[in-house]
């Protein structure tokens, strides 16, 4: 093992701040130019990614295949991914729909991954500033959750910084945004029973162990408002309302079927502040709402829909979305309805009459349209096809209020990322609280004076919140690793700036997983991966229930699969 250096060592980088970045900088650069003979006398390149969802695993995917094993740069560059649960993917196996299993095909580029002796992976790894003598401290930070990864391996930055050349982060969202100032809801002081964000309701039905234990129970449950109209809204509206028999033979686990088989719904309305124009989910996803067997859907109110018309113009992506909306579907033989509502937001959850702890009714405000300059980021270029674009529309309320039965409301109104480091000793991660992001200019992380923080980079919705789909962030990676790698290898070696990286990063892993692993702590590793992953194909296939896999709900089932 080299000596441990300083913890600030002088790093040669670009001396730049984050005015003088383009945003479109080597955004396609030639890989051979980086695995050449004329670079190969370049400062070892060794990665830290920190998260193992879409994002992590393409820009991981993408600077080892930019460097091939058998160039002059292929044998000094390593890439370490770290991940908080023992199981890979993020995103791909706990936030996807599991009714649509052709999105989790990404997985792949992971598994091609594991054929590369120069990628390591250490599931059950928490990054965190949080002490784990501190167990108390929630992880998310979610009232549903008190989770805290008990069983996880806990680390710092200062831990791992010396050996890494570079940090890439990319773990994603995994907090809700707040409605704190709605009276009842999730976030608020009052909680009201049955109000829960999308994030803790798909986290359970996909298994998340860190809401598994979540008390959901659909009997007694006719009514439910969906707050939000994004893709996210939708898939919550149709694991609830589809047929037991078609997600069956899905991922979904045996309890969650269980739970979703004593449904006694009859109805979900999915409310938006703004008007038909201005809803953010895709045609794509509307169209399977749709095609759900025996589902009545009402349409959307004749006056309502012409002002949309008029608003979205000549945008055919709209205009064809707004052509599925405004025809109702009649089934006169379904029991079960779904409603579109708009320009309504939240004021307050209403207790039910029986059951003061749960909630009953919502109470509204009613909307009105006015124009606006936009004001929200604009996604990446990439992107443009995936996601619905900006609007100058903004929502202001009437001062009327309206109310509606619900026995459950989902809060889907978007993610935040976790800043991971907080105050204390040591590095701290440059995070934007109020956006819920990590501080950056087009994947360089910045702090909080703007300047570039040399070789720190971030990718994915940490980088620039939950938007997108994983078509869009495979190139926003293969984008970022471009620019990484030009920065590694091109950038001027003359120019030194305070850093928290070693440019000599130190051999093999670091000290502090090794510690923790002769005091019995389980670093998940490729192998053990396998393993799990088996053990949930084998699972299903002694259960004989025509799935793929029946996964482990809980970190401490899948651990012992290790003993």
């Amino acid at each position: 093992m080299l000596p441990r250096p300083a913890r600030f060592r002088q790093l040669s980088s670009l001396p730049f701040t984050s005015k003088s970045i383009s945003p479109t900088l080597s955004t396609r650069l030639n890989r051979r130019h980086y695995s050449s003979a004329s670079s190969s006398t370049s400062r070892p390149l060794k990665v830290a990614i920190i998260g193992s969802g879409p994002s992590g695993f393409y820009t991981a995917s993408r600077i080892l295949n930019s460097l091939p094993r058998d160039s002059p740069n292929g044998n000094n560059v390593e890439v370490h991914m770290y991940e908080r649960l023992p199981t890979p993917y993020g995103l791909v196996r706990y936030g996807v729909a599991p009714d649509h299993p052709e999105v989790k095909n990404c997985q792949h580029k992971f598994d091609e991954l594991s054929s590369d002796p120069r990628f390591r992976f250490f599931g059950n790894v928490l990054l965190s500033s949080q002490p784990s003598s501190s167990p108390s401290t929630t992880t998310p930070s979610s009232a549903l959750s008190p989770y805290t990864y008990p069983h996880s391996v806990r680390i710092s930055f200062d831990d791992i910084l010396p050996y890494y050349s570079t940090l890439v982060l990319t773990y994603g969202a995994s907090l809700s945004n707040p409605l704190s100032s709605v009276n009842g809801s999730s976030s608020s002081s009052n909680p009201l029973d049955n109000v829960l964000p999308a994030l803790a309701f798909v986290s359970w039905y996909n298994s998340h162990p860190a809401f598994s234990e979540l008390p959901i129970n659909l009997k007694g449950i006719k009514e439910v408002s969906i707050v939000g109209q994004g893709n996210v809204a939708l898939d919550v509206a149709r694991i609830l309302l589809k047929p037991l028999d078609q997600l069956e033979k899905t991922d979904l686990s045996n309890e969650v079927l269980e739970v979703l088989a004593q449904s006694d719904l009859k109805k979900v309305r999915v409310v938006g502040r703004r008007g038909p124009g201005q809803v953010s989910f895709t045609t794509k996803e509307f169209r399977e709402m749709l095609q759900i067997p025996n589902l009545s859907y009402n349409g959307v109110e004749l006056g309502l829909m012409a002002e949309a018309k008029e608003m979205v113009g000549n945008e055919r992506m709209k205009k064809r979305l707004l052509g599925l909306m405004e025809k109702p579907i009649s089934n006169d033989g379904g029991n079960k309805s779904f409603e579109l509502d708009f320009l309504k937001s939240p004021n307050t959850f209403i207790p039910s009459p029986q059951n003061a702890k749960k909630v009953g009714e919502v109470e509204w405000n009613l909307n009105q349209l006015l124009s606006s300059t936009p004001s929200p980021p604009t996604p990446p270029k990439s992107q443009d096809s995936a996601v619905p674009s900006p609007s100058g529309v903004i929502a202001r309320p009437t001062g009327e209020i309206v109310r509606n039965k619900a026995d459950m409301v989902i809060e889907s109104v978007g993610y935040r990322s976790e800043p991971l480091s907080g105050e204390g000793e040591g590095w701290v991660l440059p995070f934007d609280e109020k956006r819920g992001k990590v501080r950056n200019v087009s994947g360089r992380v910045v702090d909080d004076q703007g300047v570039v923080v040399p070789g720190i980079y971030t990718a994915g919705w940490a980088a620039r919140g939950p938007v997108g789909v994983i078509a869009s962030t495979m190139h926003d990676a293969y984008s970022l690793s471009d620019q990484l790698l030009d920065d590694h290898f091109n950038s001027p070696t003359t120019v030194s700036i305070s850093s928290p990286l070693n440019p000599n990063p130190e051999e093999g892993i670091p000290d502090a997983l090794t510690r923790a692993q002769q005091k019995g702590g389980i670093v998940v590793d490729l192998d053990s991966w396998k393993r799990i992953d088996e053990a949930e194909k084998s699972r299903a296939k002694e259960l004989d229930n025509g799935k793929e896999r029946e996964k482990f709900r809980k970190v401490e089932e899948m651990l012992s699969v290790l003993q």
